[in-house]
């Protein structure tokens, strides 16, 4: 006879949800991310774009699905990959080093890092670590999507101020700015996030049956975003700012690279002693992704 199940395993009735779920966590974070990686964020002028995030998210998810202890562990982009990931390609600017070819020097010390501390068992420096971390780390993570969503509103309001009348002269401007495009996305901004808060609050209450509380409020942030994608689709008449992906299979500034980055070098060539160096920024990605693994989920 099957055997009865454990404490651990999900309801017979939300087990075909899991992949639903886990799917719309995975994507979430991809609306937050366009300021930094689509060409329109102007953040690593279209290297990385949502393209080649949501391709890489896809075969990590896999990947770990198949091959880790937890396959429902969602590993997707965060706010402190955010940081990293401006704070490189300014340094790189700076440097006059080749943003994309330190990527990919970078994603090489991460595979010997991880297959080191793999090797050696590195997990059980989990034990060192104490709730406060956890919180810290977790306040980390919020505060600094916070930030990047009224530091865009705030851009937002500047190229489209507030005004009665516009004295626009379009041949000596470049872009003219749209009425009503702050407020709406302020609008949108707000809206979105007192939906997601009150769908989460929905979960406690006593209406509508305990199961569909539940799922309502584990579905409240894709819920909120598609409701307010779907209002702004419908005003026709005032513009806004919305996420630049290509079409198809298709890298985000073809222009600027293809598929295949050469680890010696695009267009010049990558300095040697920045390939041995990427170490020092490998080690830290790692630690963010070890801690963000190991504590916050």
């Amino acid at each position: 006879p099957p055997s009865a199940p454990s404490q651990g395993d999900a309801p017979g009735g939300l087990q075909p949800l899991i992949p639903v779920w886990g799917g719309g966590t995975a994507l979430s974070p991809q609306p937050s991310t366009h300021r930094l990686r689509s060409p329109a964020g102007e953040k690593t002028k279209g290297m990385m774009g949502v393209s080649e995030l949501l391709i890489s998210t896809c075969v990590q998810c896999v990947l770990f699905s198949l091959l880790s202890a937890q396959p429902l562990l969602v590993v997707g982009f965060s706010g402190p990959l955010l940081v990293f990931e401006e704070a490189f390609y300014s340094f790189c600017s700076s440097n006059g080093l080749e943003y994309i070819v330190g990527r990919v020097w970078i994603g090489f010390w991460m595979i010997l890092l991880v297959l080191v501390v793999v090797a050696c068992e590195g997990s059980f420096l989990v034990r060192y670590l104490s709730r406060y971390t956890q919180e810290i780390f977790s306040f980390l993570i919020s505060l600094i999507f916070i930030f990047e969503t009224f530091s865009k509103l705030v851009t937002i309001f500047k190229d489209h101020p507030l005004k009665r009348e516009y004295n626009v002269q379009p041949e000596f401007q470049l872009g003219v700015p749209e009425p009503n495009t702050a407020l709406l996305s302020l609008v949108l901004m707000a809206g979105t996030f007192f939906l997601a808060f009150f769908l989460r609050k929905f979960k406690n209450s006593s209406f509508l049956p305990g199961k569909v509380r539940r799922l309502i409020g584990d579905f409240g942030v894709p819920i909120s975003i598609f409701i307010m994608a779907l209002a702004d689709f419908f005003i026709n008449d005032t513009y806004t700012q919305k996420l630049s992906v290509p079409k198809g299979l298709q890298v985000t500034n073809s222009t600027a690279r293809g598929w295949f980055i050469h680890p010696m070098g695009q267009k010049t060539t990558f300095p040697i002693w920045m390939m041995f160096a990427s170490v020092i920024p490998a080690l830290l990605v790692f630690i963010l992704i070890f801690l963000e693994t190991q504590i916050t989920t």
